[in-house]
């Protein structure tokens, strides 16, 4: 299997930057936005570009990872239960959730007609055959992070806002339904056991953002960056994913 690390010129210390071949760039993804634009708890610049790049694969699976994967097909399920909760929200209806197409049979990008940008949606909720909305769907063990300070959680990390608004341009759509289920640590151990209901899953009706901007933005640091072959600076957040690059022997 082809190691993308083959692809490093040089991992300049003194600059903090990693030197590439450009050849096999991905798109900058949902999950991509925060990082690239410095507005995410889990990423960094450096490593998004590492990601574009080809250079690292991707954190290794943990307990959030895992449980996020197993979740998401059930809270899915919720949400087929559910449209009704949905379309009282959207004020259309009736509503139908779209499946998305399985990574495995598109690239793992539902955006081919785009050059730059990409990425997979959780689905669609559909009226009448028409998609009203993209939806988003997570897992989270922090309700505080979504805690509207009155009673709900309907404060939506920026990251996940961003990422969700990316998809809804990319579709030509307004509206966005997140779906997020918060699971407690013991949670953690047997994802397998978790059930939603109306005390841990919550719907959120978000508009999108106005991506003009932050599009441009990311595709100027892609320009800037990547496509010319190096990274941004690393930082301290970094540590692992350096390890990653110099442990590297081919």
């Amino acid at each position: 299997m082809f190691d993308g690390r083959r692809a490093i010129i040089e991992i300049d210390d003194a600059g903090r930057t990693v030197y590439f071949d450009a050849y096999r760039l991905k798109k900058i993804t949902g999950t991509r936005i925060g990082p690239i634009l410095g507005l995410s708890e889990f990423s960094t610049p450096f490593k998004a570009a590492c990601e574009i790049a080809g250079l690292y694969p991707g954190d290794k699976p943990n307990k959030y990872i895992e449980a996020g994967n197993i979740i998401e097909p059930v809270l899915r399920r919720y949400a087929v239960a559910n449209a009704a909760l949905t379309t009282e929200m959207l004020g259309c209806g009736p509503l139908r959730v779209e499946e998305p197409v399985p990574g495995d049979k598109c690239g793992y990008d539902h955006f081919h007609n785009e050059k730059q940008f990409g990425g997979m949606v959780d689905g669609y909720l559909t009226a009448n055959g028409t998609r009203k909305a993209v939806l988003e769907i997570k897992t989270s063990n922090s309700r505080e992070s979504w805690d509207d300070g009155s009673g709900g959680y309907t404060d939506v990390p920026m990251q996940y806002m961003l990422q969700a608004s990316l998809y809804a341009e990319l579709s030509k759509l307004d509206k966005i339904v997140f779906l997020v289920g918060f699971l407690g640590e013991s949670d953690y151990a047997r994802p397998k056991q978790w059930v939603p209901d109306e005390t841990n899953s919550f719907f959120v009706v978000k508009d999108k953002l106005d991506m003009s901007g932050h599009m441009k933005e990311c595709a100027d640091w892609y320009n800037e960056y990547v496509r010319q072959g190096f990274t941004p600076e690393w930082t301290e957040k970094d540590a692992d994913v350096l390890k990653y690059l110099k442990a590297f022997k081919g």
